[in-house]
């Protein structure tokens, strides 16, 4: 009897926990609808064997602990593969890398900027020019600059500089967004032109205004273009020897040193070419690769200190260790420049050789460069290992003197005028020096009839001489005036 008293009160028991149920979820057959799918999902992915739906149940059969349950049930369901954290690496300060722009305005620029960016490497290259037509000719991977287009149309300045410095002061605001994020600028154009020689200018004012470094290098024209192109030219450095740091000046002139007569124009510009392309990935090379003795950024900037100044920018190359001689003079005395390293203030060189350079050759090409140069010169030399044979040399050496490479311009026109004068001069000196050593009693005058011979005293003999040296003087003048300005012989002493 006591057992089936239990047992009808677990009953009663059991009926009021199902009264509760349904009053806690009004909806239970919803709920049990949502869980099987999730189960059936989930089963599918899992690939287990499905739970049987007594264990459901008797969840649901506990309203307490239901919502519970019902999430964690569902959620187990699925195991989640947690991942291994990632160790965290020792992070090291990043080398700041120089940032390098080399830009070629104008025609002859942008022909040699096109050119030599497939050679170097780690640099910006922009192209900048007026003319649309000639920016589309430039080769790949060179990014393309049009300035001045409200005023050329697109079109060239015509040799007028003018009006390439009105298009590049037009887009000075394009030309500061061009500058950004530079800590160096190479300039490179052909002087003696219009967007070149007026543009060029503008950028290096700019270039001043923001505080960045520059080195130009600017090609003159011919001696067969005197005149108005040479007048340009001249004009154009002047304006920039105010704004840039250093200057490199190659006259075109300079070409038939290096190659025969009989070339083609393109082989003897791209001979120009090739060299400002190998001084400037030397440049850039001693820059960038670490060494022994490592030259970086800082290092150029102390070289390129000041404004205005000659510089002068050569690579060289031996193959065999034995050559440093020929080496030493192949970097010192380029036939391309018209002045050398004579005078500098400020030099800075890289011997790049391989694991056989020994201490007393880097010795005997440092003696070599510091006896050309300033002996009071700031001097920065770096070592670095990065070829396997022979040795290469890249040299730039900053405050050359202007005066020389005036001289050499101007000594040609001198010598021409003052020959016949100082030869002149040096038969009136040397007339009477003899005189005064051999000091005869007995002289010879030459006239024109007959030769006498007179004794006369010294102040007699001193004004003959000047007499003489009045007609020989005379002499030369007729010779001097063209033909039909000649006096006749018996006109000449008068």
């Amino acid at each position: 009897m006591v057992a089936k008293k239990s047992k009808k009160l677990k009953k009663i028991a059991l009926k009021e926990k199902a009264k509760k149920l349904k009053r806690v979820m009004k909806k239970p057959r919803e709920v049990l609808f949502k869980i099987k799918p999730l189960e059936r999902t989930k089963q599918a992915k899992i690939k287990r064997p499905p739970k049987p739906v007594k264990s459901l149940v008797k969840t649901i059969t506990r309203p307490s602990q239901l919502p519970v349950l019902q999430i964690s049930k569902t959620k187990l369901i699925k195991p989640v593969k947690l991942k291994k954290p990632k160790l965290e690496k020792s992070l090291e300060p990043a080398v700041y890398k120089t940032r390098i722009k080399v830009i070629g305005i104008g025609g002859g620029g942008s022909s040699i900027v096109s050119e030599i960016a497939s050679e170097v490497k780690k640099v910006t290259f922009v192209v900048a020019n007026t003319n649309s037509q000639a920016l589309r000719g430039v080769t790949k991977g060179v990014r393309h600059f049009q300035f001045g287009k409200s005023i050329t149309q697109g079109l060239g300045t015509g040799m007028n500089p003018e009006l390439g410095e009105q298009a590049a002061e037009s887009d000075k605001e394009k030309i500061k967004e061009l500058l950004k994020e530079t800590d160096f600028c190479i300039l490179v154009s052909c002087l003696g032109g219009g967007s070149g020689s007026g543009a060029t200018p503008v950028f290096a004012k700019i270039l001043k205004n923001r505080g960045i470094h520059t080195l130009g290098i600017f090609t003159l024209p011919f001696e067969f273009e005197r005149g108005k192109r040479t007048q340009i030219a001249k004009d154009s450095l002047e304006k920039l020897r105010q704004n840039l740091n250093a200057l490199v000046i190659i006259p075109n002139q300079k070409i038939f040193q290096i190659i025969d007569k009989n070339t083609s124009l393109k082989e003897a510009f791209s001979t120009v070419n090739k060299f400002i392309a190998e001084s400037l990935e030397g440049l850039i090379t001693l820059i960038y690769s670490p060494g022994l003795i490592q030259v970086d950024f800082a290092d150029l900037k102390t070289i390129l200190s000041g404004r205005g100044k000659l510089a002068y920018l050569n690579t060289a190359e031996v193959k065999n260790l034995d050559q440093i001689r020929e080496l030493t003079e192949k970097i010192l005395f380029n036939p391309l420049f018209p002045y050398s390293v004579k005078g500098a203030k400020e030099v800075l060189f890289n011997i790049d050789g391989g694991l056989n350079l020994n201490m007393s050759q880097v010795e005997e090409i440092g003696k070599t460069i510091s006896s050309l140069i300033n002996p009071r010169a700031r001097v920065a030399f770096g070592i670095t290992q990065n070829k396997k044979e022979g040795i290469k040399i890249t040299l730039l050496a900053n405050g050359c003197k202007w005066e020389e490479w005036a001289e050499k311009k101007e000594k040609p026109k001198k010598e021409l005028r003052e020959k016949p004068r100082k030869k002149t001069q040096k038969k009136a000196e040397e007339k009477p020096e003899s005189l005064k050593v051999q000091q005869p009693e007995i002289t010879q005058i030459p006239t024109e009839k007959a030769k006498i011979t007179v004794r006369k005293n010294a102040l007699e003999i001193q004004q003959t001489i000047k007499e003489e040296e009045k007609k020989i003087l005379a002499r030369e003048r007729k010779w001097e005036a063209p033909a039909f300005l000649r006096r006749k012989p018996n006109e000449i002493d008068k």
